[in-house]
């Protein structure tokens, strides 16, 4: 009897030699081949277990294998003998036959009764090239544990891996202006104001809150002006209005500082520029045009985290390459001689490359 026993178990360790480790947090062990089935039993992250040892079979050698005609032929003569109908694996029943594509893997329960883990919750000790070629999931599906720290307000639910930031600077002045029919004499420029409103996400899976996309809206004011000689001068001013999606992404994060590297596409849906003309006899001249244009902008940002309650200290730099604009005419002139047409009129800007300094608040969810 103990012999009887101890063949049984040695039997029964050699038919799950093959071994895997659980990934996920909680795999549960099913009944039968179904995501619905009842579970018998709860495997955690890192306990090893016994697999179907059919899942390490290869077919590198397949065709070594005898041919058709000749199998069946083999098939016929062992169909005759009393094993062939008392062991099924002894017929060659592909149906007994496990592979790591399955969803559903044979294995052994804690009662040793056979029951069935996903592929998708293991990895499976080959020993060999195969185990570098298995497919991981990044994500735990099966971990329900809460992200420490814990939000302050817990267990009131309440939005996470969200960011508003609201940044107010200046940049450099913007050269370009109407082509004027006189030469201009004394230029003067002034600082455009920059105001922005930000809003992130978090990107997808990454858990260590590094990754956002977002949008950005952008308003600029400013204006030039130019004097032809002293009968006559212009000023030029520009309000601008974009919105645009915007990728952030924390190089550095600390407790209490970090670098944030962003890159934005703002679209101007609104560009507009008055040019006022007028000359020393009191006539005044003034004609709006407008434009589509489109800027890409990328730049860091340094943040002091907590800076007062629930808001993070801002202070950026950044550099947007405007593209060439065309601006057309919305009026017609009322001193034609003052313009290059009188009628319908426009002109098209250079590219351009402007540096802004900012400070701003941040507030993070």
């Amino acid at each position: 009897m103990k012999n009887f026993l101890f063949f049984s178990l040695l039997f029964s360790f050699n038919a799950l030699a093959l071994e895997a480790v659980i990934t996920v947090l909680e795999a549960p062990l099913l009944e039968e081949k179904s995501r619905q089935s009842k579970v018998v039993q709860y495997l955690r992250r890192g306990d090893v277990i016994k697999i179907d040892p059919s899942v390490a079979n290869s077919n590198l050698y397949d065709h070594l294998a005898p041919s058709a005609e000749k199998l069946a032929r083999v098939r016929e003569r062992l169909s005759q003998t009393p094993e062939w109908q008392e062991d099924k694996m002894f017929k060659g029943d592909e149906t007994r036959q496990a592979h790591l594509e399955d969803e559903f893997i044979p294995t052994l329960d804690r009662r040793g009764r056979t029951a069935y883990v996903l592929s998708e919750h293991i990895y499976v000790y080959f020993n060999d090239p195969r185990e570098i070629r298995q497919p991981q999931n990044r994500k735990d599906l099966t971990d329900y544990r809460l992200q420490e720290p814990l939000p302050k307000k817990y267990p009131i639910e309440q939005p996470v891996g969200l960011r508003g930031q609201l940044t107010l600077g200046f940049t450099q002045p913007y050269s370009e202006s109407y082509p004027y029919l006189k030469q201009i004499k004394t230029k003067g420029y002034e600082s455009p104001l920059d105001l922005n409103f930000t809003y992130l996400k978090v990107n997808g899976d990454d858990k260590q809150d590094r990754a956002f996309i977002g949008l950005t809206l952008n308003i600029k004011r400013f204006q030039n002006s130019y004097v032809f000689d002293q009968t006559r001068q212009s000023t030029e001013k520009y309000t601008k209005i974009g919105l645009g999606p915007t990728i952030s992404y924390d190089a550095y994060k600390g407790d209490k500082n970090r670098v944030n590297l962003y890159a934005t596409m703002n679209v101007y849906l609104w560009n507009q520029l008055h040019v006022i003309q007028q000359n020393d006899q009191g006539q005044v001249d003034t004609r709006r045009y407008r434009s589509f244009s489109a800027a890409p902008l990328i730049g860091f940002q340094y943040h002091r985290k907590n800076f007062m309650e629930n808001l993070d200290f801002i202070l950026g730099s950044g550099l947007e390459f405007g593209l060439p604009t065309r601006y057309a005419a919305q009026s017609g002139a009322s001193q034609p001689s003052w313009w290059r047409h009188g009628g319908t009129d426009s002109f098209t800007t250079r590219s351009t490359v402007l540096m802004s300094l900012y400070l701003g608040l941040q507030q993070t969810y």
